[in-house]
This record gives structure tokens, sequence and C-alpha cells, in this order.
């Protein structure tokens, strides 16, 4: 029998309604997860129909492992998961981005996709257009503190030849919200950081689906991590 696609490995918080009927995906390709959209036609799965005794939120599987489907049983937990890197390192590489005033250095293999740089200053930080970054596109100041805010790292500056890198400070460990722990002012043992990284600022992974781990190489988001927690 061909094996489900792990939509997730994690489970999916949802509030599902008394009575209600609802088919849950077994393929694990839905776009609409942990629902079934049509995704498995042609294919020998099938969704599966439930309906809940009681209004309430729900705890439903997404790595489509659980014993006690469409509820989850802690499956994820032990589904495959690499703590190993799997990249080769090729996309740990650093671009320069020279203006009049400012050279920006942006490392794409680190980045967290937080998306601080395109929210508060998209003149500069410009998506989907080529190149993406535009160095003449706002004043000095207002691109130091947007990079300056960076949460992992993976953007620099330089002025008159000397380069800026995050500072050593106190020691920190935040979670972003559906994202991963930022660090900063800790050493991290036995591991090399990307290019232009310091140990003033990186991210680890938090979602598990990095393929640059321990950092976060922004699959998060590639995945739609969500924790309910956060």
């Amino acid at each position: 029998m061909t094996k489900p696609t792990i939509a997730a490995n994690r489970p999916a918080k949802i509030a599902l309604e008394k009575d209600s009927k609802y088919f849950f995906c077994s393929c694990g390709l839905s776009s609409k997860q942990p629902f079934c959209d049509g995704s498995h036609q042609g294919s020998e799965f099938t969704p599966q129909k439930f309906e809940c005794t009681e209004s309430k939120d729900y705890y439903l599987c997404q790595c489509k492992y659980s014993e006690n489907k469409p509820y989850c049983d802690g499956s994820h937990r032990n589904n495959g998961f690499s703590g190993s890197r799997e990249t080769d390192g090729s996309r740990d590489h650093r671009s320069s981005f020279a203006g009049r005033q400012i050279t920006i250095h942006d490392n794409r293999g680190i980045c967290a996709h937080a998306g601080y740089c395109t929210a508060h200053l998209s003149s500069v930080f410009r998506m989907g257009e080529e190149p993406w970054i535009d160095a003449d596109g706002g004043s000095v100041e207002a691109i130091i503190d947007v990079v300056a805010n960076c949460p992992s790292g993976a953007l620099s500056y330089s002025l008159d030849g000397n380069e800026h890198r995050h500072a050593q400070q106190g020691a920190e460990i935040v979670v972003i919200k559906d994202g991963p722990y930022r660090v900063g002012g800790v050493e991290l043992a036995d591991q090399v950081l990307g290019q232009g990284t310091t140990s003033g600022r990186y991210t680890l992974c938090r979602c598990g689906a990095s393929k640059n781990k321990p950092f976060c190489d922004g699959s998060h988001w590639d995945i739609g991590f969500k924790d309910d927690a956060d």
C-alpha cells in the first residue's frame, strides 16, 4: 500500500462542532489540512468521514500515521524526524548590494523569513523583484535600523569600507510566533555559523523541517508551521 504524505509533524488544533460532518484527509496532499480537498482523486486513498460528540477544540493528526485517526495520538514524534543537517551548504552564501552610501550584505541560506525587512522598508527590500535589495531605496538610518532588527542575522551592512554585524549583547532566547527561536549572545558549541553571522544573532529551527539544522532556513514558512501555544 502506498504510504501517505506527511502534511506536518504536528497536530492541528481545530474547533469542531457537535454532530457536524467532517472529512479527514488521509493522503496528506490536501491544501486544506487536516481536511480533504479532493487531492486524493486517482489514488488509493479515500477521506475519512467523522463526527464529534461535543463542540470543543480537537487535535487532529497531520502526519497521517496516528492509530486513532482523525485524532492525534503522538505518532508524529517518532515519524522519521531527523536532527541532522541535510543541506550541502551551497545556499550558505552571502551576496552584497552596493549603494552610493551603504552596502547591504544578505545570506539567503539562513534567512528565517520573518518578513521584518520587507514589512518595514519595502523600498529597499523588494520582494519579487531583481535584484531584491536596492541599497539606494531608503535612508542609511532606516536601513541600519531594519538590519539591526533582522532576527536571523542574515542581514548586515558596510559603511566606509567597515562591516557592521550584529554585536554581542546580553544572552536571550525568544520564541518567534509560528517561527524559530531567536537567539542572541549565546555561543553555540560545535556548530559553524552561516556566512556573515555572529553569536550576537541567529535563529534555531523549531518546526523540524529545516534542511540546515540546528539553524532555521525558513522552512516553517513553506510548510505553514503553526504553534497555538505561542
